[in-house]
């Protein structure tokens, strides 16, 4: 398992549109190969973490050209650009 962990950073006004773009790029984002999950969680006004998980880190490579397709609709929204975390899986609890 290799998990990406992006932090966006928006204006807080700006949130609804910020989720339409998610939303509407669910089915999308399903259909990426090599996807295993993704949530978004909210960790202050403004400002989101984006967690998705891949079955190895060559699909998260190859995902890169369709995830920053999907992030080009939130050019206009962001306040910073995305910072991106990323890394195997060491221990998993479950």
């Amino acid at each position: 398992m290799y998990y990406r962990i992006t932090t966006f950073t928006f204006d807080a006004d700006r949130e609804d549109e910020v989720m339409a773009v998610a939303h509407g790029a669910a089915d999308e984002l399903r259909a990426i190969a090599g996807i295993q999950s993704g949530v978004i969680v909210r960790v202050s006004p403004g400002k989101t973490i984006t967690i998705a998980s891949y079955d190895t880190q060559e699909s998260a490579v190859a995902a890169q050209p369709q995830i920053q397709a999907i992030l080009g609709q939130l050019a206009g929204m962001l306040t910073a650009p995305p910072e991106v975390q990323e890394g195997p899986v060491l221990l998993d609890f479950f």
